[in-house]
């Protein structure tokens, strides 16, 4: 069985934050997005069955946990403020999480001030019921977003995540599987657009991807086009309408 998180890095590939971490491994498939989960397959391909219905999610080690200090450390040492994704194998709303482990992680959060942490979830509306206590306004180094794939599940998460006060509010449009139609993103401010990739990939049009990134703009929502998808090396490339998009939202600037 999986001991230790092969998802938790120093590194990552994913182009729009600095390392990875998991505080717990496991979730449960709630949407459309989640049909084709890489987290899933990587668990299965590493011996795991934490995303089997009557499996509860597990709590990572204690060496992955201490990893965290190091970053701090060395974002510290640079003067530098580092991002960490939490969690690319977990949901940080999961109302099955280990026991303790979520008040844990918001302790470690508050520890680690040069730690931008990227806090995204699928279960929008439990958002406000899993923050610590003293969220009050937000804490200054928590980014909170929700997942946004298609127009029945993903847009009415918007809507529970714009009122919840954060320094950052983002959404993350991969895999985006639809055209979105009319999308209000106010007091939204950063957007992650891409493609699925991987084996049995829906295709993503790039009209999709553009019109979104235009209604970005008319809200003037900062723009990470990470990919198109697929199943090359390089994921279909990460130029939209002939342009790269790398752009941080004005608040994390």
């Amino acid at each position: 069985m999986q001991t230790e998180d092969p998802m938790m890095g120093d590194k990552t590939g994913i182009s729009w934050t600095d390392h990875t971490f998991n505080p717990w491994w496991g979730c449960t498939k709630i949407a459309r997005g989640c049909d084709n989960c890489y987290a899933a397959t990587l668990d299965k391909r590493t011996g795991g069955d934490y995303w089997d219905v009557n499996q509860k999610p597990r709590r990572t080690s204690k060496t992955n946990w201490r990893k965290v200090l190091t970053w701090h450390n060395q974002a510290v040492k640079e003067n530098r403020r580092h991002r960490v994704f939490c969690g690319s194998m977990m949901d940080w709303c999961d109302k099955d999480a280990p026991e303790g482990a979520l008040t844990d992680l918001f302790e470690l959060i508050k520890t680690t001030p040069m730690l931008d942490w990227q806090l995204l979830t699928k279960r929008a509306t439990l958002i406000k019921h899993r923050l610590p206590d003293d969220w009050g306004t937000g804490y200054d180094n928590v980014w909170l977003g929700v997942t946004v794939e298609d127009q029945e599940y993903g847009k009415p998460r918007i809507d529970a995540l714009r009122n919840i006060p954060a320094k950052v509010r983002f959404i993350s449009a991969e895999p985006l599987l639809e055209d979105l139609g009319d999308i209000c993103l106010a007091n939204i401010d950063w957007c992650i657009i891409g493609g699925e990739s991987g084996p049995g990939f829906r295709a993503m049009k790039e009209d999709w991807a553009i019109k979104l990134a235009l209604y970005c703009k008319s809200f003037s929502v900062a723009i990470w086009f990470k990919q198109h998808g697929g199943n090359s090396r390089d994921k279909g490339g990460d130029m939209l309408g002939g342009r790269e998009f790398k752009n941080w939202p004005r608040s994390a600037v």
